[in-house]
């Protein structure tokens, strides 16, 4: 356990916003966080915190920021077509998908470079191009505040929809995520993978122009990573949590509605009967949003649903960009467009 007071929190959060923390505590352990119990924590103001890169940070935090480093993994059960893979929380969530292609295991494939901590992923219940962690996840390891114990929800009691959870919900702030586990299939490398990871028009073109159709799941993997790095900026260059807003799920006969104003925009399946989702970022572009600054801040220059931080931009920068942006859109569609980020 690491432990400091007045710690800017900059290099944890992936819009590379500097505010300071009142207390940063690094967990390294399980015994770490019941530890946390002990010194009455979980009784203050506190925030758990991933990899960063799903908060955005307006002000400096008055309480303690839990950073969650626990690491490791191990198969714990397998057979001929299957593995169970554990992963405590704080392992990097972009090497976990690497190590599983490389060891030719299918289903997390399509989620390659999501930034973000293996703990974090339920919570969000993260998902890329048809396919969302729930669609692999057996069950997820809690420190539960209340009973003081370890516990186990497993997939069913997870509460999973479009990017929420139980955990963003009801468990908010009564439990620390500290491990999860997943079942992924055993495949040939020199067979194709399933169709229904290539069902999405980028991978067919690519996996089409690159391999011929060839869709091994390494080619998969590296035509998924390709798309990505031409699409999203490197946060390691210029700040930002990814994808900031939703897609909104809307009724039918709201998308009629809106095909007035805009004929050709696409809806794609939410799996709810009478709705359907529509993509956030064909209507942001259609709007005037892509690749649009003020200030320090806009919108990335390949894609409208990616706030960035251009420069050394606050908190409230950013803040006031992503509410201009919400703002803009219920004025041309009526509908509200959430975020799929924390915003402290």
């Amino acid at each position: 356990m690491k432990v400091y007071k007045e710690k800017s929190l900059k290099q944890y959060n992936s819009f590379g916003v500097n505010v300071k923390a009142k207390h940063l505590i690094i967990c390294e352990s399980v015994k770490d966080i019941i530890s946390l119990d002990s010194k009455s924590i979980f009784k203050e103001k506190f925030f758990i915190l991933g990899g960063g890169s799903n908060t955005l940070f307006t002000k400096d935090f008055d309480g303690t920021i839990i950073k969650m480093d626990i690491k490791g993994k191990n198969i714990i059960k397998e057979d001929k077509d299957t593995v169970l893979l554990k992963i405590n929380a704080g392992e990097d969530w972009t090497n976990i998908v690497k190590w599983s292609v490389e060891n030719n295991l299918l289903g997390i494939q399509n989620l390659a470079l999501i930034p973000g901590t293996c703990g974090a992923a339920p919570v969000q219940n993260i998902g890329a191009y048809g396919s969302e962690i729930k669609d692999n996840l057996v069950d997820v390891e809690i420190y539960d505040i209340k009973t003081k114990k370890i516990k186990i929800i497993t997939n069913t009691n997870c509460m999973f929809g479009y990017r929420d959870s139980i955990f963003k919900n009801k468990l908010k702030n009564k439990m620390v995520i500290t491990g999860i586990t997943l079942k992924l299939q055993k495949i040939n490398p020199k067979n194709n993978v399933p169709d229904k990871y290539t069902q999405y028009g980028d991978i067919k073109k690519l996996l089409e122009e690159r391999y011929h159709n060839k869709a091994t799941l390494i080619n998969l993997y590296k035509t998924i990573c390709e798309i990505r790095k031409n699409k999203l900026p490197d946060i390691k260059e210029y700040g930002s949590c990814g994808s900031t807003f939703q897609n909104p799920i809307i009724d039918i006969n709201i998308y009629e509605i809106l095909k007035q104003k805009f004929p050709e925009i696409p809806t794609y399946d939410c799996g709810i009967k009478g709705k359907v989702k529509i993509p956030a970022a064909y209507i942001l572009e259609k709007i005037g949003w892509k690749n649009k600054k003020i200030g320090n801040v806009g919108t990335w220059t390949y894609h409208p649903l990616i706030v960035t931080n251009y420069g050394n931009a606050t908190g409230k920068d950013i803040l006031e960009v992503i509410d201009k942006i919400r703002n803009d859109f219920y004025k041309e569609t009526g509908i509200k467009l959430d975020t799929e980020i924390n915003i402290i």
